[in-house]
């Protein structure tokens, strides 16, 4: 779709460059969304592809990963055999779409959308992933995945802050993991994602939930539970109520469902 309102196209090659940022302002990644959808209040874009972030680092202390690498490349990237979080990442990718789509779109533009349904979100969740924050004038600032969403496409993020990496430790990489996704249709937006995080060692377990709630959410357990436990903490900590309710499917059902995804990813473990 062209965006016949925008009156100014920046791409600038270092982010001080960025001045007076103002409202009807947006940062540009892949584009797959926001190309998609009329954008009446935007005036300017500001592209971030010569700002060369779609790095992937693998060290010692954990993975790396640019906002604007591509899904495609993070999917055909090759990292230790250790490293079974990884796993996550792929199917997160696996599940989003076509390659047309992952040759374009970008991990750091999944997460910054904030839609309910991101097949990225859990699993940053599950695996106890940080941001690091840039702004063109401040100095950069870290937020958990799991703070990160505030809301229906709301983030933390304030006006002329942009994501510019992912962080995610070195241990959280060696869990074991589970990702469950179900939707009213085979290519459909799913009504409940749950990423499972399993620690073999310490039997820690962490669940990255998705797209049954607003913004992502984390359930965790020191131990494998049951599953009356399971009910027994999902209900505690989030009632029904916090459940999102629309035409793909109730509140009730969400929730229900999500249950039985935690309950049957114990089963990989």
């Amino acid at each position: 779709m062209d965006l016949h309102n925008i009156q100014t196209y920046l791409r600038p090659q270092s982010l001080d460059k960025v001045e007076n940022w103002s409202q009807g302002w947006s940062w540009l990644a892949g584009g797959t969304w926001i190309f998609t959808q009329a954008q009446p209040d935007l005036k300017v874009l500001v592209d971030l592809e010569k700002l060369n972030w779609s790095e992937i680092e693998v060290t010692s202390e954990g993975l790396s990963i640019g906002a604007t690498c591509t899904m495609a490349k993070l999917r055909q990237w090759n990292f230790p055999e250790n490293w079974t979080g990884v796993k996550a990442l792929f199917r997160a990718v696996d599940e989003l779409a076509s390659f047309k789509v992952t040759n374009m779109a970008t991990v750091g533009g999944n997460i910054c959308l904030a839609i309910p349904a991101s097949t990225f979100a859990p699993v940053m969740v599950a695996l106890n992933a940080n941001y690091e924050i840039w702004h063109p004038q401040a100095a950069p600032r870290f937020v958990a995945a799991k703070d990160f969403q505030t809301g229906i496409q709301q983030t933390v993020l304030h006006p002329g802050e942009v994501l510019r990496k992912i962080w995610i430790p070195q241990a959280s990489l060696e869990w074991q993991i589970s990702y469950q996704r179900v939707c009213v249709a085979t290519a459909g937006i799913a009504i409940s994602l749950v990423v499972a995080a399993y620690n073999p060692q310490t039997s820690q377990l962490r669940f990255g939930l998705g797209a049954c709630v607003p913004t992502p959410q984390i359930v965790e357990f020191s131990y494998i539970p049951t599953a009356d436990e399971i009910g027994e903490v999902l209900d505690a900590q989030l009632p029904l109520d916090c459940f999102i309710e629309d035409y793909a499917a109730s509140a009730t059902y969400r929730q229900h469902l999500t249950k039985v995804l935690m309950q049957r990813s114990l089963l990989e473990f």
